[in-house]
């Protein structure tokens, strides 16, 4: 049997967070968003939890953030454990007569034995799987300044040659700048972006996000991106985009490369750069530049369950 409990009750069970989008500061952030904040547990099994947002009958997690999952003491509970949250999951759903629950979990890179479990309960319990989404990471630590496609190096040097410059944006007019290259960018391909800049440098109040920018030599901004670093090994991507009319000058490429070494340098271990599909609907194209890039392709899940009626 689940219960709800206070957050200092769960919090003396689970003082750390596998990601940034299950922690305290970040769902505080977003609470608004909400009717509630449910934190989760199992009678007499306190080694794993679920904090998730409540709103019109749904229980989701995570409800606003690429993905949210579930908190717990270490990789290595056992599966009967697991098996038997999942399915008080669902007991509790009924008992509380809302209508459905949506997890995202994160990507393996977070999480291995854990996920493998937590799929395999999820689909064995009839809880729904979405078409997996493709996610992207870059493996920092084989990262040599080698890529895969040998056009990359190429564009680099072509980037270089057409004195285009990488900085890290600290002024809030240069944030604006990067802000405004990747809108354009998005709006160019169709594609929504749901941050605000305003948004975003209130994630930057709760832990570090860095903006990058590439600029022509006359000063023009032309490239940007926008990373999180709320991980202590993993850094998460969440924008990049260039001027489309400047992107045959090798931006994006440099961008890739510069960043690339900025985190091998501060010791981060990977960087997650997010999903290249949406809802299951892959972006051939964006994936293919991602791989290009170094990037590894793996499966980012979603599980849902609803109250038949």
């Amino acid at each position: 049997m689940l219960f709800e409990v206070s957050q200092n009750e769960y919090r003396r069970h689970f003082p750390t967070d596998k990601s940034p989008f299950i922690s305290e500061s970040f769902m505080s952030l977003n609470k608004f968003k909400q009717d509630k904040i449910v934190r989760l547990m199992k009678e007499g099994a306190y080694s794993i939890g679920l904090l998730a947002g409540l709103k019109d009958g749904v229980l989701r997690s995570p409800f606003s953030a690429p993905f949210g999952g579930f908190h717990y003491r270490h990789e290595h509970l056992s599966y009967e454990l697991i098996y038997e949250f999942l399915s008080d999951l669902k007991d509790y759903i009924v008992s509380e007569e809302l209508k459905k629950i949506a997890i995202t979990l994160p990507s393996d890179i977070y999480q291995k034995n854990m996920n493998a479990k937590l799929i395999n309960a999820f689909i064995r319990l009839g809880f729904k799987m979405e078409v997996p989404d493709l996610n992207s990471c870059i493996d920092l630590k084989k990262f040599d300044g080698k890529w895969t496609k040998s056009d990359v190096a190429g564009n680099c040097r072509k980037a270089i040659n057409n004195n285009l410059e990488w900085s890290i944006a600290t002024g809030l007019d240069d944030m604006e700048s990067a802000y405004e290259v990747i809108y354009k960018n998005r709006e160019s391909l169709g594609r929504k972006i749901h941050m605000t800049l305003e948004d975003i440098l209130k994630v930057k109040d709760i832990f570090p996000v860095d903006f990058f920018i590439i600029r022509e030599g006359n000063g023009n901004c032309i490239g940007a991106a926008v990373i999180y670093r709320g991980h202590k090994s993993i850094a998460q991507g969440i924008f990049m985009g260039s001027d489309l009319e400047k992107r045959s000058l090798g931006v994006i490429d440099l961008m890739y490369m510069k960043v690339y070494e900025f985190y091998k340098e501060l010791g981060y271990e990977y960087i997650d750069l997010g999903t290249s599909s949406l809802e299951g609907e892959p972006n051939p194209g964006l994936l293919r530049f991602k791989e290009n890039h170094n990037s590894i392709t793996s499966l980012r899940y979603s599980f849902s369950w609803s109250v038949k009626t």
